[in-house]
Formats: structure tokens, C-alpha cells, sequence
């Protein structure tokens, strides 16, 4: 009957997203309504690349990585850019974006949510 539904883990999204994911750019995040949809578009465009494009502000920097932060009207979006600690084969060191809850303040407070500590709990003795 012609009739489908298109999905992001879980969340129904508009078709355009899954046909068409090359055509997700800032300016779409920011003018989607729905909060669950955007964080959907930021997962396929990915983190790195959102943060690239200006989709979102520098919070903050320290030892631990930097915290990324955009705002819209009624929600906003967090994410701590982390380096591995362990080398790739190439000895290179990948980057990774932890999505946090957008009232952390910090980058290390924003590590310390992702294992469930404080940020004054948090004290790393070897990283791997």
C-alpha cells in the first residue's frame, strides 16, 4: 500500500535522513523540532563532523579532552572530544565524542558522568 516508516534506533525519523544522509548539515539539526530527531541527525552526520561544521561552541579544555556544547531554544546537546589512550597500529591516537548531559561544566566532569563518578572522584592513574 505504499505506506513505510523510517527509524534511528529506535526513533521514527523523516525518510529523507535514511535515504539521504550526505544532506544532514547544521543548518537542518538546528531547525528540527523534534530533540530526539536531532540528536539522531547528529549521531549519522557524527559528532566530529557537527563539530567541525560549527554545529557547536568550546566549553572548555583540559587534561581530559574538550567539551563541546550547542544550545537551541528549548534543549541543548554535550559531548566531551576524548583522545584513546591506547595507540592505534600506526601509533596514532584516536579521537572520540562522549555524549554528556549538556549541564556539565567541564571536560573532566564530563568524563567523570561516563563512569558514573564525580569529577572530584575522578582521578585516573594509568590511562590505556
Amino acid at each position: 500500500d505504499g505506506w513505510s516508516a523510517y527509524a534511528w534506533k529506535g526513533v521514527i525519523v523523516p525518510a529523507w535522513i535514511i535515504k539521504r544522509p550526505e544532506l544532514i548539515n547544521v543548518r537542518n539539526i538546528g531547525t528540527a523540532i523534534d530533540p530526539q530527531v536531532r540528536r539522531c541527525m547528529i549521531e549519522i552526520m557524527t559528532p566530529a563532523r557537527f563539530v567541525a561544521e560549527g554545529g557547536a561552541m568550546r566549553v572548555s579544555t583540559d587534561e581530559t579532552g574538550v567539551l563541546w556544547r550547542q544550545r537551541w531554544r528549548w534543549e541543548a546537546w554535550a559531548a566531551v572530544e576524548v583522545i584513546n589512550g591506547s595507540p592505534e597500529p600506526d601509533g596514532t591516537h584516536r579521537h572520540y565524542f562522549l555524549q554528556v548531559p549538556a549541564t556539565v561544566r567541564s571536560a573532566r566532569e564530563g568524563v567523570a558522568w561516563t563512569y558514573g563518578m564525580t569529577e572530584h572522584r575522578y582521578r585516573p592513574v594509568v590511562r590505556t
